[in-house]
């Protein structure tokens, strides 16, 4: 066959594009049946001479047939409409002696299933291919911490199953796994399952040593819940006749984490409902058709009766308790949601009309005229929006307190120290089951079951037998040894000191020698089947 049955516009390419067609080898020597990408099934079908679509495929005559390139003791089959590489032994005769190797994956989140578009994300045709999600951060860390160990390190030797099964080969570590993930979605970072079956072989060659600990201390900020707000409000901030209607009150807040010193900022009293978050005004002043100046200087005023417990206030007040220093700090002074918001939105886009755009400028312009001119008693560099911690000297504490953090610093050292191998079975439950074993349950069979356990042979069905030959019906919780020495050496405590007031009456509940009571005995054995047997790990 020439050299020209291959594109000539690929005369130096060594390794070729193909599709699975068929994964489904009947001499389950991993072979497929693959299409070359830049040619048609039909086509290449056509030119074999007397070509049975029913009795021709797998044998020699098939054209698409492809042998693995890996060894047969590494089977990895593609699965169909998957993309591989193709090999020609020599390419002058692209029918003859044709291999392949599985193709790349776009994402480990994609290995149970890729199409053949997709693996080509990182070829050079896959450019315009859309980028999946990467599982780690430019600095190596992970984007979510949840994900990391599900895949092999760089530095680890492993082999990795279709879904949530691998083998992972470290240094001096083997880790056997089976559901490492509840599930692998493309475009989802994945999650670890605690809950995984494992076999883990470890060989350890340093020790750890505890040292005592450093204390270490530190100051930190005082971070507590804000108790009231003073909150002010005016209705027609679009007003252009320096006439200002609106009102300034005093209210509770409810405790919770966003209202607390850290977290409150101006644009918090946005998620602030009335009712849920803050309670109806304690007090309130109200002013209407007023000049700004005078507008703020009512809410000064305000500020001011507040912090001094409305002693020499102008105004009256419904009651002096609402601003008992007890009950008042921290205290948060901020303008209402409608003041903020609509002080705030002004966006030409919004309203492209002339009057408008007017009337949005004329809003963002009053209400910075107001921030700025409210301000806490003895302290200009506050405006608009502050918190305050106290009172002192008479003067408003503005700057949150610190409190020292005490830190315990747990310190170890390392040395070497002779191997140590440790081997570790972990499961939600765990089955050890003999061959040869017949226990009083009968024997449990295993026949039909080399390439696998199913899971009704586990836990039985809900048929006629309702699960009496499963595997776990037949098979005998594992006991904890030391509970069951514990239980043994208080029932020879017991025997060694009972006593019997007479021979025919039963012993004295507490023994004379050793003091251990009968009672104790009972409970014991009433918590048995939790304290000394586990019923997750069962042998036969």
């Amino acid at each position: 066959m020439e050299e020209n049955n291959l594109d000539k516009s690929l005369i130096n390419q060594i390794i070729f594009p193909g599709v699975v067609l068929d994964n489904q080898d009947p001499m389950m020597l991993g072979r497929l049946r693959v299409v070359p990408e830049t040619k048609n099934y039909s086509d290449i079908i056509g030119s074999i001479v007397d070509w049975d679509e029913k009795k021709d495929p797998w044998t020699s005559k098939d054209p698409v047939l492809f042998l693995p390139l890996l060894p047969f003791a590494l089977n990895i089959t593609p699965l169909i409409n998957e993309y591989v590489h193709i090999i020609y032994q020599n390419k002058s005769f692209p029918l003859q002696n044709q291999f392949y190797i599985p193709g790349p994956f776009s994402s480990p989140m994609t290995s149970p299933f890729e199409y053949y578009q997709g693996a080509k994300k990182y070829l050079s045709s896959g450019d315009l291919i859309k980028d999946g999600i990467a599982l780690k951060n430019k600095d190596n860390t992970y984007k979510k911490k949840e994900s990391e160990g599900i895949f092999p390190e760089p530095k680890d030797n492993a082999l990795l199953g279709r879904g949530t099964a691998d083998v992972i080969v470290k240094d001096n570590e083997v880790i056997i796994r089976a559901g490492k993930v509840k599930t692998l979605q493309k475009n989802v970072l994945p999650v670890a399952n605690t809950n995984r079956a494992f076999l883990q072989l470890s060989r350890f060659t340093q020790k750890k040593e505890e040292l005592d600990s450093e204390t270490q201390i530190r100051l930190i900020t005082d971070v507590k819940v804000v108790k009231k707000m003073i909150i002010s409000n005016i209705f027609n901030l679009e007003n252009n006749q320096d006439l200002f209607t609106g009102n300034v009150g005093l209210y509770n807040l409810i405790p919770s984490e966003k209202v607390n010193t850290n977290n409150f900022k101006i644009s918090t009293i946005k998620s602030l409902t009335p009712g849920t978050d803050y309670s109806n005004s304690l007090e309130m002043i109200e002013f209407k058709s007023k000049p700004l100046n005078e507008c703020a200087a009512i809410i000064n005023e305000f500020i001011r009766g507040v912090i001094s417990g409305f002693s020499d206030y102008q105004y009256p007040v419904n009651n002096r308790i609402n601003a008992a220093p007890e009950n008042l700090y921290p205290l948060v002074v901020t303008p209402s949601k409608l003041t903020y918001e609509t002080g705030t939105k002004f966006n030409v886009l919004d309203n492209p009309s002339a009057n408008g755009a007017q009337q949005d400028i004329a809003e963002v312009v009053n209400y910075g005229k107001f921030l700025i001119k409210i301000t806490p008693p003895n302290d200009l560099l506050k405006r608009g929006f502050f918190r305050i911690f106290g009172v002192k000297n008479n003067i408003p504490v503005l700057k949150p307190s610190t409190k020292p953090k005490i830190d315990t610093i747990n310190r170890y050292k390392y040395s070497p120290t002779e191997d140590v191998t440790y081997g570790t079975l972990g499961a939600q439950k765990l089955y050890l089951i003999s061959h040869d074993s017949e226990g009083p349950k009968g024997k449990i069979t295993l026949a039909n079951t080399i390439y696998g356990i199913p899971q009704d042979m586990f836990v039985g069905g809900f048929g006629k037998s309702g699960g009496k030959d499963s595997i776990d019906a037949k098979t005998y919780p594992m006991v904890r040894g030391d509970k069951l020495i514990e239980l043994l050496r208080k029932i020879v405590e017991f025997l060694a000191g009972h006593v019997h007031p007479f021979s025919t009456i039963p012993p004295t509940p507490i023994s004379t020698g050793s003091g251990q009571s009968i009672t104790e005995i009972f409970q014991m054995l009433a918590n048995a089947e939790n304290t000394i047997l586990n019923e997750n790990i069962r042998l036969n």
